[in-house]
């Protein structure tokens, strides 16, 4: 299964926890899934553990969020698609995406959220929808990320030794941004295209794009044993 490179690709975004129920939670527990806030719909936090670990199988999460989760076919990098388990598929506020290395979806790659996932936050209380200067105090530093308007565009590239790229764990967080909504403006060309551009670049911090994707993710088991 192809997946994007490097330090904010490796690990493609990540979410959310557990049943409605006492029960729910109980039976999620073992695979990262978390049981606190989700009665009321509280926000919750997205870690190595929390809210699927490494460990999680699809059969297994299908299991722990019955009638929450579902298989679908996603899209995947560069035009392809993926299949994936699903948690909350029809609430936007707590969709999360899981993929895996394998087709038999026993090793997870990646646990992502999106647009209109506001129930999550990450490291440093950064979330869907927070600007450039917010993700820059997050991280205690400034960090690259690559041009817009191209299949990786808007990703980050590197933290550059930021708290960010230190999740505690063994997962890899992703960050992706995007033009503000409501921005008509044309993009300068020193911020488009395959290139990295520091966060500090004039027109990136005019811009000021918003997170539009979070996860955490794991590299290929194979590539480990390499």
């Amino acid at each position: 299964m192809l997946k994007p490179t490097g330090i904010a690709l490796m690990a493609l975004l990540t979410l959310t926890a557990c049943g409605k129920t006492e029960k729910q939670g109980e039976a999620g527990e073992g695979y990262g899934a978390q049981s606190e806030a989700v009665a009321d719909k509280g926000v919750q936090a997205l870690s190595c553990e929390t809210p699927v670990a490494k460990s999680a199988t699809a059969a297994q999460l299908l299991k722990a969020f019955a009638g929450q989760s579902r298989e679908e076919t996603v899209p995947g990098p560069e035009g392809t698609t993926e299949s994936a388990v699903v948690l909350y598929p029809d609430d936007p506020a707590r969709k999360v995406v899981v993929t895996f290395w394998d087709e038999a979806k026993t090793q997870v790659a990646d646990v992502r959220i999106g647009r209109g996932a506001v129930q999550w936050y990450g490291p440093g209380n950064i979330r869907i929808g927070s600007a450039l200067k917010a993700v820059e105090a997050a991280n205690g530093k400034g960090f690259d990320l690559y041009g817009f308007d191209w299949d990786y565009g808007g990703y980050a590239a590197d933290f550059k030794g930021g708290t960010l790229g230190m999740m505690s764990g063994d997962c890899v967080l992703s960050l992706r941004f995007a033009p503000p909504e409501g921005h008509t403006g044309q993009l300068t060309s020193d911020i488009v295209g395959d290139t990295q551009v520091a966060s500090s670049n004039p027109n990136m911090q005019a811009l000021q794009p918003v997170i539009v994707e979070m996860s955490v993710g794991w590299p290929s088991p194979s590539a480990a044993v390499e």
